[in-house]
């Protein structure tokens, strides 16, 4: 029964015609083709996700990269802006001391501290007395000795001594000194009278004299010719406006004595206290 039916099934295949046309092969073709297309779509669709997700990767490891950087600038360009906008607005609050030098005698006869508050428009003046019992410091802040206020001068030449201790006595930082001879300072409230000079020496009230005749303006003024670490910027700031000048008298709060035959002066501690809020409130120190 088996070989009648290959029998059959040869016959049947040797009597069909199985030539191979042209369309069978166009068609074959064109399923290659679509094959190969859905191939390259399936290939193309596994990869582009890849793509975006390398990409997302690569910008995130760069942004930690400079994530430091960008830190850094931006701070820097925050206190640059901070200090734009601290000069724009004048906000200098300083403090000055002026020293009137004896060059004769290497002393400093008058110390004039100034606290200026731009905003207010304001400068309280401390003329401080020359037999100030003080303790002495160097120009690099090292404590020494106590004495009078004049003397620092003749024992440190250095004009930063005398800074030193003004600051450390009346506890507030001073930022700029400048330092010019007693004789122009006479010559400006136009005082010639050598027991004159001597009489506002010994009664410490230079600074009533340059408030009552106005010149405080004028004195600053004479700070550019004379040695001085004050900077262009806040010596302009100082001279371009029209200050209320305040003179803190020291009077009713000053003792005298006398310690080993030498006339020394001193002030109460509750009125050196009080002082010292005054000045660091006005320039908000």
């Amino acid at each position: 029964m088996g070989n009648k039916f290959e029998k059959e099934l040869s016959s049947y295949f040797n009597q069909e015609d199985l030539t191979f046309t042209k369309e069978d092969r166009e068609q074959t073709i064109r399923k290659i083709r679509n094959q190969a297309t859905v191939q390259h779509h399936q290939k193309r669709n596994i990869t582009r996700p890849i793509v975006p997700i390398m990409a997302t990767i690569a910008v995130f490891i760069l942004a930690i990269a400079l994530i430091p950087s960008l830190i850094l600038n931006e701070k820097q360009n925050s206190d640059a802006d901070k200090s734009i906008t601290s000069t724009e607005e004048g906000d200098w609050d300083s403090v000055l001391l002026l020293m009137g030098e004896d060059t004769d005698r290497h002393r400093n006869p008058f110390n004039l501290l100034l606290t200026f508050n731009f905003d207010k428009e304001s400068v309280k003046v401390v003329s401080l007395p020359r037999d100030l019992y003080v303790d002495r410091y160097n120009g690099e802040g090292e404590k020494l000795e106590k004495t009078k206020l004049l003397h620092v001068r003749a024992h440190d030449n250095d004009p930063a001594a005398s800074v030193k201790t003004v600051s450390n006595y009346l506890d507030i930082p001073i930022d700029y000194y400048a330092l010019m001879p007693m004789d122009e300072i006479f010559q400006l409230l136009g005082i010639d009278n050598e027991n004159k000079k001597y009489e506002i020496e010994e009664q410490n009230n230079l600074a009533n004299l340059l408030e009552k005749d106005q010149k405080f303006p004028e004195l600053i003024e004479l700070i550019s010719h004379h040695q001085t670490n004050l900077t262009d910027d806040v010596f302009n700031q100082m001279k371009k406006k029209s200050y209320q000048y305040d003179i803190i008298q020291l009077e009713e709060g000053l003792n005298t004595f006398v310690e080993d035959e030498i006339y020394y002066v001193e002030l109460e501690p509750s009125f050196l206290e009080k002082l010292k809020n005054d000045l660091q409130s006005h320039i908000d120190k």
